[in-house]
């Protein structure tokens, strides 16, 4: 289904996001199929096919209309983070006016207005939320593994206990930020702005803090840092310029 017949997808989107309240991942991948009944007249079959020895499962689609079936497949994590994203939309009223995930298959959370939401406990790793507005969002306690943060606002966010390992936090306002007990591990924190954020507690081990745009006020007290060579930053096309 795309995005230029507007009718027929909102359609699927909407039984499957449906769907998705009885069926999660781990029931999918073992052999629960989904079925979305009568879209456009059509019967729609969403199956996990096993693995092989040298490809990853594929989810399977059939589409069955008047005794005629065609099948098609697509690969199954692709087809899972579709399924997060709308989930992660349902629950938490997201406006996403673009496609649901990036050409590389992440979340697409690029520039999307999240201020003031309580995302506690969520699953947000390998989003991408570059340019996006997070401003005093309860992210405590999140999955932000890999997460894309890049020139994200997320000025007085509560970010406790959060896994932000390998988050790319390029040019991300941070100020006045909680990030207590927030494991940073790896993160990338080149030009970002953590002027008066809490860090008590944090682990900062594999991070270049030299490269934080600023650190005023910033409180480390009890942070475990093991800091890393300062890697060539000449290639600029991996850090682009702040917006806000």
């Amino acid at each position: 289904v795309r995005r230029s017949n507007e009718r027929c997808f909102r359609e699927v989107i909407g039984k499957l996001t449906t769907s998705l309240l009885y069926v999660n991942k781990d029931a999918f991948f073992d052999g629960n199929k989904i079925f979305l009944e009568d879209v456009n007249g059509c019967t729609i079959c969403l199956s996990c096919g096993a693995a092989s020895e040298n490809t990853d499962p594929m989810v399977i689609i059939e589409v069955n209309k008047n005794g005629k079936t065609v099948t098609d497949k697509v690969d199954s994590e692709r087809f899972w983070n579709v399924c997060r994203m709308l989930k992660l939309m349902s629950k938490h009223n997201i406006q996403q006016p673009d496609s649901l995930i990036t050409e590389d298959g992440f979340l697409n959370l690029r520039g999307v207005n999240l201020a003031h939401k309580d995302f506690q406990g969520e699953d947000l790793s390998d989003i991408d939320a570059s340019d996006a507005d997070f401003r005093e969002t309860n992210l405590s306690n999140v999955n932000l593994v890999g997460a894309n943060l890049c020139c994200a606002n997320l000025h007085a966010v509560n970010l406790m206990g959060s896994n932000m390992t390998k988050a790319n936090l390029t040019h991300a306002d941070l100020t006045c930020a909680n990030m207590s007990g927030v494991n940073l591990t790896a993160a990338i924190l080149f030009g970002s702005d953590l002027t008066d954020t809490k860090l008590n507690g944090a682990k900062l081990d594999k991070i270049a803090l030299t490269l934080a745009k600023s650190l005023t006020g910033a409180d480390l007290t009890g942070s475990q840092h093991t800091p890393t060579p300062l890697p060539d930053y000449n290639d600029r096309t991996l850090f682009p310029h702040p917006i806000f």
